[in-house]
């Protein structure tokens, strides 16, 4: 599930020097990437009373990650009208993750909440490591954490294609389950660090206005991707002590 947010950020990169207008602000960068946050949390909180236990369930996830793919690949090929994309990407996504966690609740009371207050403490714990210095976000970094986030998007892709065929790759619950979501979370965690990364790029090299949009919705891809391992994780935990 790699960011496709990062390829292009490179190719932005290469344009700055030649932007004109306003640029981006770290104010601004945080700003859209709260109301971004905002919106997937609300998006889903309404989702979730409204569609969750009704027969609109399974159409309200598919419409959720498909019109979320759609809204993606149109903001990273074209990330000038991300202002106009990425609110969308938000209403979507958090459509198909309320509908989620509200099936993952009447499982497990309480597990959206752990996984949301997981997410968070680890988004904060991130960003401290990265503005501290004590990971630096330097280029032999960068390529390791995307070749990383390439690999486990390979593995989904693969685990995708198998279950046509009726095999499944991705372990779902025991040692090996839990063993597999740790470290496929612990990537997207590092994900974040080149989120943090790109938003100040943007602002240091003057990139133009519309990249506090985009680098918002790349922290927000990220912070989706997360929240989902995460939520498995600690349901297959909740599963292990629910069996004792």
């Amino acid at each position: 599930m790699a960011n496709p947010v990062i390829r292009v950020m490179e190719k932005e990169n290469e344009n700055a020097a030649i932007s004109f207008g306003q640029t981006a602000t770290l104010s601004g960068s945080i700003k859209k990437s709260i109301g971004l946050v905002v919106l997937t949390i609300i998006s889903a909180a309404v989702s979730a009373n409204f569609l969750a236990d009704t027969s609109l369930a399974i159409v309200g996830i598919g419409a959720g990650f498909i019109g979320g793919l759609i809204l993606a690949l149109v903001t990273c090929f074209k990330p000038s009208i991300s202002e106009y994309t990425s609110p969308g990407y938000a209403i979507f996504e958090g459509m198909a993750l309320g509908i989620i966690s509200m099936q993952f609740e009447h499982l497990y009371f309480g597990i959206s909440a752990i996984a949301v207050g997981i997410t968070f403490a680890v988004m904060i714990s991130m960003l401290v490591l990265w503005k501290t210095g004590v990971i630096t976000v330097t280029e032999k970094v960068r390529s390791a954490i995307i070749s990383m986030t390439a690999a486990i998007a390979i593995f989904y892709f693969a685990s995708f294609i198998a279950s046509f065929f009726g095999a499944d790759f991705m372990p779902r619950t025991g040692i090996l389950g839990i063993v597999v979501s740790l470290i496929i979370s612990a990537v997207a965690a590092f994900n974040l660090l080149l989120d943090f990364d790109n938003i100040e790029k943007a602002v240091t090299n003057g990139m133009p206005k519309y990249m506090e949009y985009f680098t918002a919705f790349g922290l927000l891809i990220t912070l989706v991707w997360l929240y989902i391992e995460i939520l498995r994780l600690v349901a297959m935990v909740a599963s292990m002590f629910q069996d004792d």
